[in-house]
């Protein structure tokens, strides 16, 4: 498997995401607590922290998923793309997992606004023929966006060079074995196209040639990346930041240097309070 051919994505124009505040509670139980982040088109962050202290959350309010209690997201440009690709069951909807691909990826969604703002050009009266346009404008920015446009062509390259045979793209995500499930994951992977994606536990399960592919995507991706993973190895060849959620507190510290970085502080930190 040739790792140096895996495509990388489109994405890569300047971005931020800042986050302010994120408070989430649940039956009265903190989840977070104050979380603030700032992420660019340069980010290459781990969230770490004991299970269940609310990575995957941080991950859902990120992706506009879940609504915090307290605090904001702003981002800039207004029309930024945000994909949060996690270990999920297939979409029972999808007929195959080429639409499941599509669906996860934003990608059905953008063709049908295309669609529907084109009709509306159609139908719009004088008064309402610069409105239409203008969202016409904002659906065809989504949809190239996305990678709508050649998403069929590079999931089948990303299918052969992972080695998925074809016929499965077209077979009901729920047919696929273990493995045949795991490779369609990296693909949807390698072929999204967001401004900033957000990979929850990307390593699970995946044997040395896909984490290759998948360590090699990360590395060459031009856009912004937030990761979770228990994968200390991967981290440590990947970011260059790490974010910490406190498992008493439920509050949030980022340490900038990538893992080794992180891993130094915190052991000084150890031995100051030990002192």
């Amino acid at each position: 498997m040739a790792a140096s051919s895996v495509p990388t994505s489109g994405a890569g124009r300047p971005f931020s995401l800042t986050a302010r505040g994120l408070t989430v509670h649940r039956a009265d139980r903190p989840i977070l607590v104050d979380v603030d982040l700032s992420l660019s088109e340069r980010s290459r962050m781990a969230v770490v922290g004991p299970n269940g202290v609310g990575k995957s959350t941080l991950l859902q309010i990120l992706a506009g998923r879940l609504t915090p209690d307290r605090g904001r997201l702003t981002p800039a440009p207004l029309d930024l793309t945000v994909g949060l690709l996690a270990q999920e069951p297939p979409i029972a909807s999808a007929a195959t997992v080429r639409e499941m691909v599509a669906d996860r990826l934003g990608v059905t969604a953008a063709a049908r606004e295309l669609e529907e703002s084109a009709g509306a050009i159609g139908a719009a009266d004088d008064a309402g023929a610069g409105p239409a346009a203008q969202r016409y404008d904002r659906a065809l920015e989504r949809y190239l966006a996305v990678g709508a446009a050649d998403l069929g062509a590079r999931l089948e390259e990303v299918a052969d060079r992972l080695g998925l045979a074809r016929h499965l793209l077209d077979a009901a995500p729920g047919t696929l074995s273990g493995g045949e499930a795991e490779r369609v994951g990296l693909a949807m992977v390698m072929v999204s196209r967001f401004d900033l994606t957000l990979l929850d536990e990307p390593t699970n399960n995946l044997d040395l040639d896909g984490l290759d592919l998948l360590e090699r995507w990360v590395v060459d991706h031009p856009g912004g990346l937030v990761l979770v993973s228990h994968d200390r190895a991967f981290l440590e060849r990947t970011v260059t930041s790490v974010v910490e959620i406190d498992g008493h507190h439920h509050t949030a510290t980022e340490f900038n240097g990538g893992w080794g970085a992180y891993q130094r502080e915190r052991a000084v930190a150890a031995a100051r309070a030990q002192v």
